[in-house]
C-alpha cells in the first residue's frame, strides 16, 4: 500500500512537471512566432530543459519506480494537450 501511494505521488508530480513544462513551451513558441528576441527564446529554452533535467534527476534519487511514475505522468500531461487525431 505504501509503495502504491509513493508511485501515485510521483505520478502526480510528473503530471504537474509536464503541465508546467508544456505551458512554458507554449509561451516560448508564442514569443518566437511573435517575432520577439531570439536571445530571450534561447534563454527560456535552456532554462526549461535544465529545469526538467534537474527535476527528473532529483526524482531518480528516489528510485526507478519513482522515475518511471514521474515520466509516465509527464507523458500523460503531453497526451492531454496533444490531440490524437484531427478529425
Amino acid at each position: 500500500m505504501e509503495m502504491a501511494l509513493h508511485i501515485a505521488a510521483f505520478l502526480v508530480l510528473g503530471v504537474l512537471l509536464g503541465a508546467g513544462y508544456f505551458a512554458v513551451l507554449r509561451i516560448e513558441v508564442g514569443r518566437i512566432v511573435g517575432g520577439q528576441s531570439a536571445r530571450y527564446a534561447i534563454l527560456i529554452h535552456v532554462a526549461r530543459l535544465a529545469a526538467a533535467a534537474l527535476a527528473f534527476w532529483l526524482v531518480a534519487q528516489s528510485g526507478a519506480a519513482a522515475l518511471l511514475a514521474a515520466l509516465g505522468g509527464f507523458t500523460l500531461a503531453l497526451a492531454t494537450l496533444k490531440p490524437l487525431s484531427t478529425q
